[in-house]
């Protein structure tokens, strides 16, 4: 079994591999485009793929985030795009290619996270090398009940004001938060999140906010918002107003605002699967902070 780089590999496998992993179509252009707009990604791909023969087996993908750690940004690793043929699993695929991973993180880095789900196989694996929860992204719902037709909600997006608006609403907290300036290109690149959803709040005229939201199943799904401090409850009862749902569920919730979405009658929930998880190369310093958060659009 040999490690290789996405250059070294034939397109079509990549693109047979992805579909098997993750049912989604990946092809060199879309990985290329990436590379170009994401100034995250190193120059050389950042993935490695394992191969016996001619077959690809798996992949690792790595990233390197800037992240907020004890008050200092600082980069950080990411592990991304971690992927096994279900035909190779128990084979020692993703154990080589994540040693490999790490041996390259150590070089460049103190710490490394990744995002999984404790219900699947590979949370143990990670476990044993080396990683601990460090976040439970929450979320917070509420039963629809009052409406506020005072804001209107455009399908509009300012990136210039969505990451000035989100600067102020992260300044206090750790973790996944800061934000590149180009943002809304490296997610046009990426395919994810989708700035399509971003909708821009007016009242009487002027700006107050803005909210990344669709509708989903018996909710109103919001993934991001960012609200001037004197519009914050009226902004939410909005939120109300927009769906037409039964529920708003606000994901990857700001603990910034935490206080009043209880005060305004929200669920908080953080008794959920999906997890952060963090290594640590050096001295630990990320478990146990409470300000800790990763927005939206630093997710990988």
């Amino acid at each position: 079994m040999e490690v290789l780089h996405h250059e070294d590999v034939d397109e079509s496998q990549m693109t047979e591999l992805m579909l098997a992993c993750f049912d989604h179509a990946y092809s060199k252009d879309h990985l290329e485009d990436m590379i170009s707009s994401d100034k995250r990604m190193p120059e050389w791909g950042g993935e490695l793929y394992a191969k016996e023969g001619d077959k690809l087996l798996g992949c690792v993908g790595l990233i390197y985030p800037r992240a907020k750690i004890s008050g200092e940004v600082k980069k950080v690793g990411g592990v991304r795009n971690v992927c096994s043929r279900p035909s190779e699993s128990r084979r020692g695929v993703i154990k080589k290619l994540m040693k490999r991973a790490h041996e390259i993180l150590e070089d460049e880095v103190d710490s490394s996270f990744l995002m999984t789900s404790k219900s699947g196989v590979a949370y143990n694996l990670y476990k044993k090398l080396g990683y601990e929860t460090v976040h439970v992204p929450p979320k917070a719902y509420k039963k629809v009940e009052d409406r506020d037709p005072d804001i209107e909600f455009r399908d509009e997006a300012d990136p210039d004001y969505m990451l000035s608006l989100y600067k102020r609403s992260v300044e206090d907290l750790s973790g996944l938060v800061v934000r590149e300036d180009d943002f809304f290109e490296m997610a046009e690149a990426r395919g994810w999140p989708d700035n399509d959803d971003v909708r821009t709040a007016y009242k009487d005229g002027d700006r107050i906010g803005y909210a990344m939201f669709e509708s989903s199943r018996n909710s109103l799904s919001v993934k991001e918002f960012a609200v001037e401090d004197e519009h914050k409850r009226e902004f939410l009862r909005s939120l109300e107003d927009v769906s037409e749902k039964d529920y708003v569920v606000i994901s990857y919730v700001n603990p910034s605002y935490r206080n009043i979405l209880k005060d305004m009658g929200y669920h908080w929930h953080d008794d959920l699967w999906y997890r952060i998880m963090a290594k640590e190369h050096g001295i630990s310093r990320l478990k146990g902070q409470e300000d800790f958060h990763a927005g939206v659009y630093e997710v990988y």
